[in-house]
């Protein structure tokens, strides 16, 4: 017999509180650090939580696609995980863009920097759309396994099973583009400094406050 429509939504429930978060989370948009304590560029270490939560993100999205049981147990501090991944993106490229104003680089350097911007711009708008995925893809787990939500127009688009599938497929696809572009991203802003530096050679510690390579 199929489970019966709750006749109250229990707006407590762990999909639509992750719903909120995720759109408390794009207040961090306009924050805009370009340096923190003793005038230290504030890109490179804001860098470090995407670097970290978007990977693991991930991982635990494929695991959980893999393994659907796991998203019963782990889908709410995923999903958790993914948000402040997502919120984490946006002041790192603000900074980094302060970073990029301050540095004033030429040729090579300032190619890699255009290139590396873009792709953390790909990056943002994927790994945002990752995470809508990931909440529906918990909420779509959750109602077609019969807890629906009371809330009618949300039961109905995802208590069918095959919602579900598809919300699975797309969740690897953006997955495996998230992965991707992290580590574009990256690579890209790790040979801009090192191009960075190497404008510099001999003439002291290049902009930024970044030494020379070693002779």
């Amino acid at each position: 017999m199929a489970p019966s429509t709750p006749t109250r939504v229990d707006w407590r429930r762990a999909e639509f509180v992750l719903t909120l978060f995720a759109f408390v989370g794009f207040l961090t948009l306009p924050v805009r650090l370009g340096t923190i304590y003793a005038g230290l560029p504030a890109h490179p270490l804001l860098i470090h939580i995407p670097v970290i939560l978007i990977p693991a993100s991930v991982l635990g999205a494929l695991a959980c696609v893999a393994r659907p049981a796991l998203f019963d147990r782990y889908g709410t501090l995923l999903a958790g995980t993914s948000i402040v991944a997502m919120a984490s993106i946006f002041p790192a490229m603000q900074a980094g863009s302060a970073l990029q104003a301050d540095l004033q680089l030429q040729g090579a350097a300032a190619g890699l920097i255009a290139r590396h911007s873009h792709a953390a711009h790909i990056l943002a708008f994927a790994f945002v759309a990752f995470t809508a995925i990931l909440i529906l893809t918990f909420a779509a787990d959750r109602i077609s396994g019969g807890s629906p939500t009371g809330l009618g127009i949300v039961d109905r688009l995802l208590s069918p099973r095959s919602s579900y599938v598809a919300l699975r497929v797309v969740l690897v696809l953006l997955a495996v583009g998230c992965a991707y572009m992290i580590f574009k991203v990256g690579d890209l802003g790790a040979k801009a400094v090192w191009q960075g530096r190497l404008q510099h050679v001999g003439g002291g510690p290049g902009p930024g406050g970044f030494p020379p390579p070693p002779s």
